[in-house]
Parts: structure tokens; C-alpha cells; sequence
């Protein structure tokens, strides 16, 4: 066995084993179902020290039988999506304790890990799309499992977008395959570009129906105010991955020449631009965190779309700017999730000025949720600067995105400031200890160290 089939053989059988076993771990007990979290938890963090020692030593290459191909930016994305599971898992423990699917959601969300990281590694069409059928049927599963009315509704329409993102993406890659002469490699050397890039078209679409950026949000506002808000939490941040990572692989390794790059890029940019402008606007009249969150996610992809459409001029750039401002997103929406999850079970309400005086009763959770929401915004020196700051720095060559991307990181200050500034006003919050705090300033920590990794990173693909 190689260095490379060591490096994802660790995890795959590691999260089948652990998904499988929790099942039958579980006897309605509260010490069972501690076993259960501590087993979850224990595998994540083996998986997530593999990833990271793998990434250290430079573990690079093709695995299994060169179906993936193991890289920086796949070790920062699936990285990603295990520090967000981890954080979930971490402030979720309390919340489904009393749940009668409370092992299947542990078991789905290791499943979906398992996927993610798959994407994030592919190099093979067949790799995606196995991998996307693993990951995307667990999590919409997961936003239904709450089983109340509220989490149905959200999860069926969660669950609809899916089927046409699904359907889209297969027919998208029978033309990419197609183009590429029946070969299921992402390595295409001389694909048949007319062929290609409409097959991409349709690529770009049903991935944009998972990252949620417009116009294919719909689905965000309904989801992410009436799902429970720890299966929220997972599908705001790990399942984001999922997307992002598919996206990213299917243009990583492909050389497009004129005009062909030109069109791709000017659908990215389209996006990009739709995004940020509607998911501001939008955001700017909620006073409601859930509200405020779905349409500030959408703001989020735009800015990701940055960094997709300058994967044709500034490639290696524009990939690191995706894979730190994926890393910074995910765990700040992770955190910020959990912390809604408390104020909700709390006080029962969710609107802003249900923060007032956090500060005065729980000063170490008002900072830890600022720096997540500043992380958002992005604020130096934490890892949300620094995947802005990259996916801008890619968009030199094309400076009219540069400014729309500046003006729309400064007008998302509107709705992320308050946020903050609620918190600190007087008031008479008071929130118990629980999972969810830890989670919270688990996340927090996480925002700060890797800010200080972030600029290591960029010179190391840069």
C-alpha cells in the first residue's frame, strides 16, 4: 500500500466501521449513547490528524488505482469538512440526546464525511458521482431526522433541489465524458471543447443548487430557518464541501484555450456578481440570525464564485483562495450554528435583539461568536481574511470583479457589525453551559490558529 492509498484508506474504513458500529452500540441508555459520541469523535479526530500529518509530509499523488489523486487543496477541503463535522458532533452531544434517530444522525454524518473527502480527493468522474450519491442522500436524510413538521418541510424541499442538482449533474457528465472521448479521468488532455464546456454549463448549475448561490438558493431560507438548527449547523457547513470540492476538481485539471475559457468564466462571474449583490440586498432586511445566515451564505458563494472563474487565468491562486475561504466559512457557520441552536433552546427567540447583554453574563462566548461572525466578514488576522484576501488576489486580471467583490465584502459590514454590536449591548441574557458553547468556542480557536496557517499555505502552492 502506498503513502497516498494509506492516507485515504485510514479514513474510509475508519468512518464505515465507526457508522456502522454506533447502530448497534446504542441501547436507549445515556451511557450507550456516550460510547456512541465518543466513538464519533474519536474517529474524526483520528481522521483529521491523517489528513493533517499526510498534508505535512507532503503526501502527494495518485491512489487507488489513480481514481484519486491526492493533493494540497483536496487535504484543505476535506480538512475542512472534518474540522466542521468535528465541531458539530462536539455541540450536538445535549441537543439529540432525547431524539429516537439520535444514533443515525451520528452514523449519516460519518457517512457524509466519508463522501466529502472522497470529493475532495477525486479524480474520476465515477469517484464524484458514487461519492456525491453517498454524501448528498445521507444529508438530506439528516435535515428530515429531527422527524418534527418544521424539519419535514425544510427537508423535503432540501431534498427536491437535490434531485434536480443530481440530475443535472449526470447529464452534465455525460457530455464532459463525451467530450473527452469516453474517458472517465478528470485529466483531460484534448477534450472536444464545444462539447465540453456545455456539459460544464450544466456542471456549474446543479453544483450552484449545493453551494446555494443564485439564482439556485431557493431552497436556503427554508431550510436553514425551519430545520433544527444542529442539522443546520451540518448542512451549512459540511455539506457546503460537498459542492465546492466537485466543482473545483472538475476544473482543476483541465487546460481550456479561447474563447471557450472566456465563457466559462463570464457564467462564473454572472454568478458571482447575482450572489453577492441579492445575498446583501436580502440580508440587509432580516433582523432574524437564521435569516441573516441563509442570505449572507449566499453573499459567501459569490465570493467563492470568484475564485471558480479565475481558475482560467489564475489558476493556482484562485484554487488556494477557494480552499481557505472554504476552511474559514465552514467553521465559522458551523460555530455560529450551534450558537443558535443555545439562544434558541434558551429564550426562544432568535432576533437580534435577543443577543443584548451576552458580553456582561458570558464574556469568552460574545468574543468567540465575534470572531466568527468577523471571520465572516473578514477581518484580519482571522482565516476569513485570508481566503478574501487570496480570492481577490487572484482577480488582478480582471479588476472590474476585484471591485465589486471589495464593495460587497464592505457592504456585508451592515449586517455582520450588528450582530456583534447586539451582544454587547446591556440586556439580561443568560445562557446555561452546554455542548453548543464548546462548540462555539471550539470554533473560535480553530478561526484564529488557522489564520495564523493560512499565509504558509498560499506560499506553498503560490
Amino acid at each position: 500500500m502506498s503513502p497516498t492509498d494509506f492516507v485515504l484508506a485510514v479514513p474510509t474504513l475508519l468512518l464505515t466501521a465507526v457508522a456502522i458500529a454506533v447502530l448497534y452500540v446504542d441501547k436507549g441508555t445515556d451511557s450507550s449513547f456516550s460510547k456512541v459520541t465518543w466513538s464519533a469523535l474519536g474517529s474524526l479526530v483520528v481522521v483529521l490528524a491523517v489528513l493533517a500529518v499526510g498534508m505535512g509530509l507532503n503526501v502527494e499523488g495518485y491512489a487507488f488505482s489513480e481514481t484519486v489523486f491526492v493533493d494540497l487543496i483536496g487535504y484543505l477541503l476535506a480538512i475542512g469538512a472534518t474540522l466542521a463535522t468535528l465541531i458539530t458532533l462536539v455541540g450536538a452531544k445535549a441537543h439529540i440526546e432525547g431524539w429516537k434517530t439520535r444514533t443515525s444522525f451520528v452514523s449519516l454524518v460519518l457517512l457524509t464525511l466519508m463522501g466529502t473527502i472522497f470529493i475532495s480527493f477525486a479524480a474520476n468522474v465515477l469517484v464524484i458521482v458514487s461519492s456525491w450519491a453517498i454524501a448528498s442522500a445521507a444529508s438530506y436524510a439528516i435535515a428530515m431526522i429531527r422527524k418534527d413538521y418544521s424539519s419535514a418541510d425544510a427537508g423535503i424541499k432540501y431534498l427536491v433541489m437535490g434531485l434536480v442538482s443530481s440530475s443535472l449533474m449526470i447529464f452534465g457528465f455525460s457530455l464532459y465524458v463525451l467530450s473527452s472521448g469516453f474517458d472517465f479521468s478528470l485529466f483531460i488532455n484534448d477534450p472536444v471543447l464545444p462539447l465540453f464546456v456545455l456539459g460544464s454549463f450544466f456542471l456549474i448549475v446543479a453544483f450552484s443548487f449545493k453551494i446555494g448561490a443564485f439564482p439556485f438558493q431557493a431552497w436556503l431560507p427554508d431550510v436553514y430557518a425551519n430545520a433544527d438548527r444542529v442539522t443546520v449547523t451540518f448542512i451549512s457547513s459540511t455539506s457546503k464541501v460537498i459542492g465546492i470540492a466537485a466543482l473545483l476538481r472538475v476544473f482543476e485539471f483541465v487546460n481550456i484555450t479561447y474563447p471557450y475559457k472566456l465563457y466559462l468564466f463570464l457564467a462564473f462571474a454572472v454568478i458571482s456578481v447575482g450572489s453577492m449583490f441579492v445575498g446583501n440586498v436580502t440580508a440587509f432586511s432580516r433582523r432574524d440570525l437564521p435569516s441573516i445566515l441563509a442570505f449572507s451564505s449566499v453573499t459567501q458563494a459569490g465570493f467563492l464564485m470568484i475564485g471558480f472563474a479565475m481558475l482560467f487565468f489564475q489558476p493556482k491562486i484562485a484554487e488556494i483562495g477557494i480552499s481557505v475561504q472554504t476552511l474559514g466559512y465552514v467553521i465559522a457557520q458551523a460555530g455560529i450554528f450551534l450558537f443558535i441552536n443555545l439562544i434558541d433552546k434558551s429564550v426562544g427567540d432568535t432576533s437580534l435583539s435577543s443577543l443584548n447583554g451576552l458580553s456582561t453574563s458570558d464574556r469568552p462566548l460574545a468574543l468567540g461568536v465575534s470572531l466568527l461572525v468577523l471571520s465572516l466578514l473578514g477581518i484580519p488576522p482571522l482565516i476569513g481574511f485570508w481566503g478574501k484576501l487570496f480570492l481577490f488576489e487572484s482577480s488582478f486580471v480582471q479588476p472590474w470583479l476585484l471591485v465589486l467583490g471589495v464593495i460587497n465584502s464592505a457592504i456585508s459590514a451592515g449586517y455582520y457589525i450588528p450582530i456583534v454590536r447586539e451582544m454587547f449591548k446591556p440586556g439580561n441574557l443568560k445562557l446555561p453551559e452546554s455542548p453548543e458553547r464548546d462548540g462555539v468556542v471550539m470554533a473560535a480557536v480553530l478561526t484564529v490558529a488557522v489564520g495564523f496557517i493560512a499565509p504558509l499555505l498560499f506560499l506553498l502552492v503560490v
